[in-house]
Formats: structure tokens, C-alpha cells, sequence
């Protein structure tokens, strides 16, 4: 449908034609309410035959027009007027980046400005879950003075539809293949490798086609050209760019950077959109570039003369991403720092944290790794990797391990499983039993090189210390006033003197100095956990980074300034300069998701969620939003359409894991009412003052509130106990003299009491079998008890038709349907839903609605970090750049 000048569209009068799509026919045109001039996209006449894909569209756009960066061209509405369907967006004059590189390439003084807004304005769009799919030279406007204007943000989602365009040449290519929706949405040209394979596409195919488009501005070529689209698909799939074309002034962090966004496997491509505009910002600002980045095929000859010969080798056919500098004038450069990214093993996803989980780990050898990765049907293995090889080895008897440490000759793995320290050798794969050890997410233990392993047999316990060889653990420390739990050991190299983290009852965190010989200790950090001693540097977290900061072990003195080292919680080190990590924040977003795992729209902004609660009517999402660096949270609510929320609590202290009642005229939660631990309850809608419902005695250092009976009369909450060393979950009745009571109460720990939607049964997951499973009982008792998951299973909820859903060990959202009568519990069936990919950290990640069709889940706000494994070779010498 051609549109002639004076044409209306309700308020949009037609001026003239600007060009045409595969996505429609784009005019200039003016708002006749508010009198000026904007860009009106007519979609096909086809659209309106599909009233699904129509609706889709208008759900799109809402979440699009939320979009506000200098560098996104805006959505300004969505017109439905005279059968034709339309949106309105903001009119950028100038060239497209198609244009300006039609006939010539760009100097590089020209294109990296130009870059670093495009890279700005991707990762703002990442960053609120939005992608943009058709990423191109033609969709990128040039404005005054160059200021980049991407047009059609995320309308490839949104336009997408198992109908098959009539012109397939147009833009954008949509090609027939077998996909989820049966079709691929992409320019050929600057499609990514699983996009053109029909596959499901992440931020990373964005940072795929961000290289394909620098490229271009570089060399004046595409990066994968052809005569056809078949040929150009077929390039993409399996060919590689000439990078002879990029001219010699290419700086070799952008030639590194170029490689990194164009490797065909998504797990070893650029994971974050940030990170090339880190590495484009330090060289327009002239300062250091560090080498972190893919190399060149060419710069693999330099990296022999950098590292010790076998890892290199090693590294090479392994084909992990290493970046290196070039020589400059023949001569060799002093070392530098070398990335490599490693995928988890086929068929399986890391599991870096969380119930038995264990993050990697290096040997202090330096030459091999060793972490926890789930396959698919959710068993959970310590697996082995060396950095000589490309395979990785799972290790048997190593089921729900957690938490791997390694001994000071690198021949062992120490390791807690079903309630019990481990180890095993792994010259024969034998393993050994030491001692109780019932912190399910423990933190971990050293081996000195005298024999000596140091552990907290329990959570929220002192540090203990047993012999390799077997024996009795006694403690080697104490619990000092104000301290809640010992962790993360780490022994200096004389095997007697060692580090280690407090956790305060005021979840405050501090490094401590120690030694086996005496009861002493120093405090050595505040605000910093996961100390590790390596190279004569203590390297810690902080605010979710890894830094490194000189220190005399022998005086337990820092010295000098702490140097960020990687983003990142979960790390490991050796002492020969191999620092492995595994990315990933606490921060996520609040996303809705279908029964397939499809998203269907987002609410509130990035932030710490350390839980999320769907109102009983479905229309309210209370959560509980921490701040990062004080871990002080309260609680928001937000509609459950729409992301502006209302803060409900304003301290002092920390205000979290809240619940709704049932009619939802209330909220209850965990408080410190004059400074002591407690459970309070408020108006929902902020209304009233806090009221107390009950003070915790000081043998409880933790307590969450977690669900409310559907009469109103109970509250579940759960507590962790200084007397029984455990997490308990409890009942507080909320009427009479009636005291607090357990319904099934157990010798592990216990976990997340939800009620059913009748109110006759109680859900549940606990340690009783030595790895977390869920479990149904009646409520209040007594009855029998019985188990629903199989094989591992924690966090628990139910919809109003007694549905009961949980997750698997790798997070993986399971449904079971339950046939209940009067007394007994039978599982028709369980079946998966979809994959969770949640932030770092252990919390209620999930909520779903009353009829089971809609999910609210914590999403990681970088899924992406965590799937792979970071080695960092050579990391004293980033310490040392100016």
C-alpha cells in the first residue's frame, strides 16, 4: 500500500516517502496534534490478517518505547487507523552508516567514535533485556556532527511470524528453517551464525553483528559477502572474514576485539557489549590496551614466546581465546596478560553456586581445573579439565558435589557431598570420606601442604581442622560476638598460617589472619570476603569484582592500592600466575515468562533481588531490592504490567523475604524492630505503621518469612538455629495464644514451607537424603510425608490448581501434578518447563501465577557470564600496567 502526500493516519499526515523494507513502507509525516514531524513505519497489509502477531507487536512496542539513550531513535506510538497499522517514530535526518561507507572505508580516527555510540546504545538496550536482531549499516542514521541514531530497535522480535515475506530479498532476509517459531529474522549479511542456522538468539547474536558492522567501516568490505543469500548464509555458517582487508593503522585491540565478536560458537564470542566499549573508549582516550582479547592467527607466534611451552601448546589446539600483542620491531615484549574462554562439557551447564554447587577451581600446579557442571537429566559431577587438553572428565562418586578445593600437590580433590567431606584422588578416582559436613552451600576448604584441611563442618559455624588422612575435626577458631559464620580458608605457603572470611550477624564481611599454632587473629580487610594469597598478593571480593592488593603475609600488612582484576564472585587462583574465574553478578531483572519459557515483558530496573512474590490476585509483584554495597534492602511493590514501583519500608535495618496475605491487604516480612531480629507485618499499600508479629531469642542469627496460610491464621518462616546448627521451618500462628510449632520437623536442614491452595498440605525441600528434595506433607499433621522430586529439587511454589513446581540441582523449572485425597499424595507426573538463568547468589528466584500460565523469575541481568569459564594467564602483570 502506497500512501500519497496528504494522507492521514489519525493524527499522522502523510509528507512523502522515505524508503521501503521488509518491514514496511517507512513516510515522513507530521503529528498534526503536536506539530511535529516524524517517521511513520505502514506495516504489510499481511499484519492484519494475524491478530497474534498484531497483538505481539503492540506488546513489543510498549516495551520498546520505554527505551530512552541519545543514541536510540525513539517509538513515539502505535496507530491503528483506515485498516492500515503504523509506528510512529522519532524522524533522524542525515545518511545512514550504509551510505557513508557505501563508497569508501573509514579512517580509524573516524570510525571508533562512531563505534563506541553504537556499543553505548546495545549495551543500554541489553541491559533492559531488549535485542535488537537486525543490527546493520542501513538501520544506523549518521546525524549532525556524527551522533548515531539506531532505528528499529527490537522490532525483529516483535515482527516476527511463521509467514514467510513475499519478497525474501528484502530486508530483513527471513529465510525458511526450523526454528521454534519456524522462521529467522536477520539481514544475511550481518547475521549471526545461530540465527542463520534458525536457531534461538541471545545479546550475543547483537554483538556478532556489532563486529560485522565494524568491520565494515574498517575495510570498506562486508565480513561475509556472496552472490546470493544462500551464499552469503553459507559464509557466515562456515566461512571466515579476510582480515588482510582491515587497514594497517587497525589498532591490535580492535583487530583482537573484531575477532572476539565474530567467533561462530556464542560461548566462546564476546559475552558482553561492555566490554567492547571499554576496549573502544581506551584507545580514543590514548591510554594503556591492555591485551584481553582474542589474538590474531598471525599474533599466535608471539604467544610462545610468553608462556611456558606445554600450556601453550595446550592452549593452541584447544583453540581458547588468548590475546597478545604483536612484537613491536622484532623484539620480545615483556609478558602480558592472557585470556582464554572455556565452555562447560557437552550436554551440561556450569553450577557455580547455589545448593551443591562448586565454582572452578585451579590446581596450584597451574595445569588443571577442576568445577561442578549439571547434565540433562540434572545430575551434578565434579568434572576435571586440563589446560593441555580440550576435554573435560567427570569424576565418579562425585554426584552433588560442592564446593571443590584442591590439595597443595595437585594430585587431590577435596569436596562436600550428602552431608559429608570428601575427597578423592584422582590418579585412581578413589574416594574418601573424613568427616560430617552439613553446610549444603558451604564455603569451601583449604589443604595445607602439611596434610591439614581446614572446613566449616556446619553453616553459620567456626572454622574447624581435620587431617587428610582421617580422624576428628576440632575447631581451630571460635565464633567471636557479632560473628555469624567462618569461611572460604586460605593457606599461606607454609601450610600453618592461613586467611579466611567473617560473615557478621549483621551480614557485614571481613578477611582475618590466622594461624594453627594460636588463637590469635588480625583483621586484615572490612567489606571483602573470599581472600586467596597468591604471588604476594591477597586477592579478595569486593562489591562483586576480584582485586588484588600487595601484602606481607608474615606481618598480615597490605600495602599499596587494590587493583580490579575481573568482575566476577567466584574465583580461583594458583601460584605459578593462572587466575580462573567464572562471571556473573547478583544483580537481575524481574522478567514474566509463558509455560514454554518464552518472555512476555519485564518490570522494575536492574537491581540485587533477593526475592519476588506475586500478589494472590496476580496484579501486584512485591520484592525485595538490596543495595549492593551495604546489603541493606527493603521492599518494593509493582504492578505486575508495568515497571514503576513503590518503595513499602524505609529502614533501619534490612526489610526481605516478604510474603503477601492471602486477600493481599497485608505484607509480612523479615525486620529488626530496636535492633533485633524479627518478623513484622504492614499494610500492602503502605499505608500503616510496621507492626512487630514476633522477636527472634538470640540463638536465631536468621530467619525468612515465607508463605501465608489461605485462611490467614499461620505464617511459614524459616529459621536457622545457633543450638542445632540447621535451618528449621516453623508455623506462627497469627490469632490466640496458640505458640509456634513444626509441622514435619527433620535433622537437616529444612527449607521454604509453602502452602497449597487449599490449605491442606504443606510443601517443602530439605536435606534429609543428603541432597535437596522437595517434599509434601499434610497441614497441620500429622500424616505421612512424601517425596515428589527425583532427583534433587529446591524451591518450592504451587498455583491454585495444587500444581506443584519447583527446580531441578541445574535449575531447570519442573512441574508436578499431584492427585491428593483426604491423607495420601500420588505424582501422576513431572515434566520440565524451561531453563532458569538466574544472578549469583541463592534466593527464592522464581514465583509463579494462580492458574501455573505465567512465571516470574530473578533473571540474571549477564546470563551469558556465567556459561563459560575465564582463565586469565599472567595476571601479576595487569597489577603492573600503567
Amino acid at each position: 500500500m502506497t500512501l500519497g502526500a496528504g494522507t492521514k493516519l489519525g493524527p499522522y499526515e502523510i509528507v512523502s516517502p522515505l524508503g521501503a523494507g521488509g518491514m514496511g513502507e517507512v513516510y515522513r509525516a507530521k503529528d498534526t496534534r503536536l506539530g511535529r514531524e516524524v517517521a511513520l513505519k505502514v506495516l504489510p497489509e499481511a499484519f492484519a490478517r494475524d491478530a497474534e502477531r498484531m497483538g505481539r507487536l503492540r506488546r513489543e512496542a510498549q516495551v520498546l518505547a520505554s527505551l530512552n539513550h541519545p543514541n536510540i531513535a525513539s517509538i513515539y506510538g502505535f496507530e491503528d487507523s483506515n485498516n492500515a497499522h503504523a509506528l510512529a517514530m522519532e524522524l533522524v535526518e542525515g545518511p545512514t552508516l550504509g551510505d557513508r561507507i557505501k563508497t569508501r572505508a573509514m579512517p580509524v580516527e573516524e570510525a571508533l567514535p562512531i563505534a563506541k555510540q553504537i556499543a553505548e546504545a546495545v549495551e543500554y538496550a541489553h541491559e533492559r533485556g531488549i535485542i535488537h536482531r537486525d543490527l546493520k549499516p542501513a538501520n544506523i542514521k549518521l546525524a549532525k556532527d556524527d551522533a548515531v541514531k539506531i532505528l528499529d530497535f527490537g522490532l525483529a522480535k516483535a515482527l516476527e511470524s511463521e509467514m514467510a515475506p513475499a519478497d525474501i530479498s528484502s530486508s530483513p532476509t527471513i529465510s525458511r528453517m526450523a526454528t521454534q517459531a519456524g522462521m529467522i529474522l536477520g539481514t544475511a549479511a550481518y547475521m549471526s551464525p545461530e540465527q542463520a542456522k534458525g536457531k534461538s538468539v541471545d545479546r550475543r547474536a547483537d554483538i556478532w553483528a556489532f563486529g560485522c558492522v565494524l568491520f565494515e567501516m574498517l575495510s570498506g568490505k562486508q565480513s561475509f559477502g556472496g552472490e546470493t543469500t544462500t551464499d552469503i548464509l553459507a559464509a557466515v555458517v562456515r566461512g571466515e572474514p579476510d582480515w588482510k582487508q582491515l587497514p594497517a593503522a587497525t589498532p591490535p585491540r580492535i583487530r583482537s576485539l573484531l575477532e572476539r565478536c565474530l567467533r561462530k560458537e556464542p560461548k566462546q564470542r564476546l559475552q558482553s557489549m561492555g566490554d567492547a566499549r571499554i576496549a573502544i573508549e581506551e584507545i580514543l582516550s590514548g591510554g594503556p590496551t591492555p591485551a584481553e582479547s582474542v589474538p590474531s592467527i598471525a599474533g599466535r607466534r608471539a604467544l610462545l614466546q610468553r608462556i611456558a611451552w606445554p600450556l601453550v601448546i595446550a592452549l593452541t589446539l584447544i583453540d581458547v581465546g588468548f590475546a597478545v600483542w604483536s612484537e613491536l620491531h622484532g623484539a620480545a615484549p615483556a609478558a602480558s596478560p592472557v585470556l582464554a574462554y572455556i565452555p562447560p562439557p557437552p550436554d551440561t551447564s556450569f553450577r557455580a553456586f547455589g545448593f551443591s554447587a562448586g565454582p572452578v577451581v585451579v590446581s596450584p600446579d597451574g595445569k588443571q581445573l577442576a568445577f561442578s557442571a549439571t547434565d540433562q537429566n540434572g545430575v551434578t559431577k565434579l568434572w576435571i579439565r586440563p589446560l593441555s587438553s580440550s576435554q573435560a572428565t567427570s569424576l565418579a562418586g562425585t554426584e552433588d558435589a560442592a564446593a571443590p578445593f584442591w590439595s597443595s600437590d595437585s594430585r587431590l580433590l577435596g569436596f562436600f557431598a550428602n552431608g559429608k567431606l570428601k575427597t578423592v584422588d584422582l590418579d585412581n578416582v578413589s574416594i574418601q570420606v573424613l568427616s560430617d559436613a552439613f553446610c549444603p552451600d558451604s564455603f569451601g576448604g583449604a589443604w595445607g601442604n602439611g596434610g591439614t584441611i581446614l572446613f566449616a563442618p556446619r553453616c553459620h559455624g567456626p572454622l574447624n581442622q581435620i587431617s587428610s588422612s582421617g580422624g576428628s575435626p576440632r575447631p581451630v577458631m571460635k565464633l567471636e560476638e557479632g560473628e555469624s559464620e567462618h569461611g572460604s580458608p586460605a593457606f599461606f605457603p607454609d601450610g600453618r598460617h592461613f586467611v579466611y572470611a567473617v560473615l557478621g550477624k549483621d551480614r557485614s564481611n571481613s578477611i582475618w589472619a590466622a594461624s594453627l599454632d594460636s588463637s590469635e587473629k588480625i583483621l586484615v580487610l572490612k567489606d571483602a570476603s573470599s581472600p586467596k594469597f597468591a604471588s604476594g598478593y591477597l586477592l579478595f571480593v569486593g562489591a562483586g569484582r576480584v582485586f588484588a592488593q600487595q601484602f606481607d603475609p608474615i606481618h598480615s600488612r597490605l600495602s599499596g592500592s587494590a587493583i580490579a582484576l575481573a568482575e566476577s564472585q567466584n574465583y580461583s587462583v594458583s601460584g605459578n600466575g593462572v587466575l580462573a574465574y567464572q562471571g556473573g553478578s547478583a544483580e537481575g531483572r524481574l522478567e514474566w515468562f509463558d509455560r514454554s519459557g518464552n518472555p512476555a515483558g519485564s518490570i522494575g530496573e536492574t537491581a540485587v533481588y533477593v526475592s519476588a512474590k506475586i500478589s494472590p490476585d496476580d496484579a501486584h509483584v512485591l520484592a525485595d531490592i538490596e543495595e549492593a554495597q551495604s546489603r541493606v534492602s527493603d521492599l518494593w511493590s509493582f504492578p505486575a504490567s508495568s515497571g514503576v514501583g513503590t518503595r513499602l519500608t524505609f529502614g533501619p535495618g534490612r526489610k526481605a523475604w516478604s510474603v503477601w496475605s492471602q486477600e493481599g491487604k497485608y505484607i509480612a516480612y523479615t525486620c529488626f524492630p530496636n535492633g533485633k531480629l524479627g518478623i513484622c507485618r504492614k499494610p500492602a499499600d503502605g499505608s500503616g505503621a510496621e507492626e512487630t508479629l514476633l522477636t527472634f531469642a538470640d540463638e536465631i542469627d536468621f530467619a525468612d518469612a515465607i508463605d501465608w496460610s489461605p485462611d490467614g491464621r499461620n505464617l511459614s518462616f524459616d529459621v536457622h538455629t545457633l543450638k542445632n546448627s540447621r535451618w528449621e521451618n516453623w508455623m506462627l500462628p497469627l490469632s490466640g495464644d496458640a505458640k509456634q510449632f513444626q509441622v514435619a520437623p527433620t535433622i537437616a536442614d529444612q527449607y521454604d514451607g509453602n502452602f497449597s491452595a487449599d490449605g491442606r498440605w504443606l510443601a517443602y525441600f530439605s536435606y534429609e537424603s543428603g541432597r535437596p528434595e522437595a517434599y509434601v506433607v499434610p497441614f497441620p499433621g500429622p500424616g505421612g510425608k512424601f517425596q515428589i522430586s527425583q532427583s534433587g529439587g529446591w524451591l518450592v511454589r504451587w498455583d491454585k490448581k495444587n500444581h506443584l513446581y519447583f527446580l531441578t540441582m541445574g535449575n531447570r523449572l519442573m512441574e508436578a501434578d499431584l492427585a491428593m485425597s483426604e491423607k495420601s499424595v500420588q505424582v501422576k507426573s513431572i515434566h520440565p518447563l524451561f531453563q532458569l538463568a538466574v544472578p549469583s547468589s541463592s534466593t527464592p528466584f522464581f514465583d509463579v501465577n494462580s492458574d501455573g500460565s505465567r512465571f516470574l523469575v530473578i533473571t540474571a541481568a549477564d546470563s551469558a557470564a556465567s556459561q563459560s569459564i575465564t582463565v586469565l594467564l599472567n595476571w601479576e602483570a595487569r597489577l603492573k600496567q600503567p
